[in-house]
């Protein structure tokens, strides 16, 4: 129970790594305000978890993103804790988009969406006397994209989002340190989530993406959530500004 009575939103919490850290922070005893674009994935977790408060937003848009963080704070009275796990990667968009196209939009979700979502937190948590953001970067962030998941044209803006996650989250861990708010990134290798499953399920690729990992496997939603549960509790409070590779060795070689 290290997140007791600390009010938490988790953004993306409908699939993957999002739903995963909901389910720790509900294990761990944390008040939890979940949203997500699918507003069906929600509905679903609701009913499973009856004490879940949940709101459909695109964190994308200013407007929604204030309105999570209001409804959060005026249910609960406070905020502790932002988790920024919503995210897409460039094949979540139109396949006939053009390259302009998929760079807005995954920058839109990734990169303006965690700014815009941290910027209303901060805002709440320093009435609160202070919180933890954690931002969901990636390996990619930090090493060159596989070629056998290379687009055709070369570019991908996945990488480029993540990269600047993580070193936007260094910025807000300074900056916002001496208020008591403290910023870190989690940085997954490959993970089994819906993300990844349109290109997991192609047994190449599979044993390709297995192998790039010093551990032979891709890591799991759950094991990642385990990283993100303890970067938001107290128990890591002198760890600020920082990228925590969570890649089974991927980075490291």
């Amino acid at each position: 129970m290290r997140l007791a009575d600390k009010t938490a939103i988790i953004t993306g919490a409908g699939s993957g790594i999002g739903n995963a850290t909901t389910r720790k922070f509900l294990e761990e005893g944390a008040n939890v305000f979940a949203t997500d674009i699918d507003e069906t994935a929600l509905v679903e977790l609701a009913r499973e978890f009856p004490s879940l408060e949940i709101l459909p937003g695109d964190v994308s848009l200013m407007e929604e993103v204030e309105e999570i963080v209001t409804a959060a704070t005026k249910r609960w009275g406070q905020l502790d804790i932002l988790v920024n796990s919503a995210g897409i990667t460039a094949r979540n968009v139109d396949e006939n988009a053009s390259l302009e196209e998929r760079w807005d939009k995954v920058m839109a979700v990734n990169v303006k969406g965690s700014m815009l979502m941290a910027q209303a937190a901060v805002g709440a948590m320093r009435m609160s006397g202070g919180g933890a953001i954690i931002n969901l970067s990636s390996v990619m962030g930090v090493v060159g994209y596989p070629t056998a998941l290379a687009f055709s044209d070369g570019f991908n803006p996945y990488p480029g989002s993540k990269g600047a996650v993580a070193q936007m989250t260094r910025d807000m861990g300074v900056r916002f340190a001496a208020e008591g708010i403290r910023v870190n990134a989690v940085a997954p290798g490959f993970v089994h989530t819906s993300l990844t499953a349109n290109v997991t399920q192609n047994p190449e690729i599979l044993s390709a993406l297995n192998k790039l990992h010093p551990a032979g496997r891709m890591g799991t939603a759950e094991e990642i959530a385990n990283v993100i549960a303890f970067l938001a509790s107290d128990e890591a409070s002198f760890v600020n500004g920082a990228v925590w590779m969570v890649d089974g060795g991927y980075s490291a070689q």
